[in-house]
């Protein structure tokens, strides 16, 4: 599937879409629909992903969080995986949980931009530490502020996680806002769009996978994206520079067939909600942050990358550069009726909250005391 399109262009799934879609599910239900094995106890589920099985998403975050859930579940819940895009592409997280493709899947509200408002807060700049945090805070925030808006897309959310703070990597040096000038720039949709178009560069919306391509052909000028997925599509191929900014943590939403979850024997479906909430933290501990983001910087340095910090001057302006995003986003959503003030200013209360814990801090508050709410036990 190739998709390259500018914000406005970006392909959506609304729940009008999703609903028409439905009228397929006929055709593929029997055959994708976890079922129960021959005990009746034990549950197969699918996840499908638009990722490589050579991505760290695949190997180093969901086969140890899935062999966690099996042997915590006693061998109950199993998983049959389907990724490469085999069953569906990166944009068609939504419509396949909700036309009965998959059981688990992707489900990004930034590649979905004209389907969310609030959600797309999790996105303003410099507004989380790290990924723990970043993916705990969403949860915290959801049952309030964003369950209404992810659920009429026809899903549950499983759980969210959080990418590295985007940093930017380029073909010639970038050090302050004005070098974006005009650069044209591979980005999510929703808010990260609206930060570089902030520092004058020109967003191309795109699914990571297709950047690689992109960026080597000179279609686009720079890439704004976590350390990890720069070195997971070999950007270092092609990009020379990288300016450890951290702009800003996209918050990823990954999305549940509610007919699925709910056909679950109850105590299976408590289960599997208390394991979700760990979902982010071991995509964070074992991808996204910690020792594997230093990894991901080596491997950068190692492929010929010049990687370099801001000074403390040009991060202040690259701050003072974006701010103006955070109003803006609060009057737009105000002006919707939502209650936009609110929620920034809680998320960040809660990520003050959490900015100087450990990775173990986290992961024992998170086992501890789960996030309830996001889907009704």
């Amino acid at each position: 599937m190739g998709v390259m399109a500018t914000h406005d262009s970006a392909p959506t799934w609304s729940r009008r879409r999703v609903l028409v879609s439905l009228l397929g599910v006929g055709a593929v239900a029997p055959f994708v629909r976890g079922e129960r094995n021959s005990s009746g106890d034990s549950v197969l589920l699918r996840y499908t992903a638009h990722i490589p099985n050579s991505h760290g998403l695949f190997g180093k975050v969901f086969l140890p969080w899935t062999e966690m859930v099996t042997r915590r579940t006693g061998g109950r819940i199993r998983w049959e995986h389907y990724v490469d895009r085999l069953l569906h592409g990166a944009l068609d997280g939504f419509k396949a949980v909700a036309t009965g493709i998959t059981d688990y899947t992707h489900g990004y509200a930034t590649y979905q931009p004209g389907s969310f408002h609030l959600t797309h807060g999790l996105q303003l700049p410099f507004l989380f530490p790290n990924p723990g945090v970043a993916a705990l805070v969403a949860e915290e925030l959801y049952p309030e502020y964003l369950k209404g808006e992810y659920e009429r897309m026809g899903v549950y959310l499983a759980h969210c996680d959080s990418t590295t703070a985007y940093d930017i990597i380029s073909k010639t040096p970038i050090r302050t806002p004005s070098d974006m000038r005009g650069q044209k720039v591979r980005s999510t949709g929703g808010l990260m769009a609206d930060i570089l178009r902030q520092v004058g560069a020109i967003p191309v919306v795109m699914a990571a996978a297709e950047t690689y391509t992109a960026f080597q052909r000179g279609i686009i000028d720079a890439v704004a994206v976590g350390a990890p997925d720069m070195a997971a599509y070999r950007l270092y191929e092609t990009g020379n520079y990288c300016l450890r900014v951290g702009l800003t943590h996209t918050v990823i939403q990954y999305c549940l067939n509610p007919r699925t979850f709910d056909g679950l024997p109850a105590d299976l479906r408590v289960q599997l909600y208390d394991l979700f909430r760990l979902r982010g933290q071991v995509a964070h501990r074992n991808y996204y942050g910690g020792d594997a983001l230093d990894t991901a910087i080596a491997r950068l340095t190692a492929g010929g990358v010049e990687v370099s910090e801001p000074t403390p001057e040009e991060s202040e302006e690259w701050r003072d550069a974006v701010r103006p995003l955070e109003q803006r986003f609060i009057e737009e959503n105000a002006r919707r009726g939502l209650p936009a003030a609110a929620f920034v200013h809680e998320a960040k209360q809660r990520a003050a909250v959490y900015a100087d814990w450990t990775d173990q801090e986290l992961w024992d508050h998170v086992s501890e005391r789960p996030v309830q709410g996001i889907i009704a036990l």
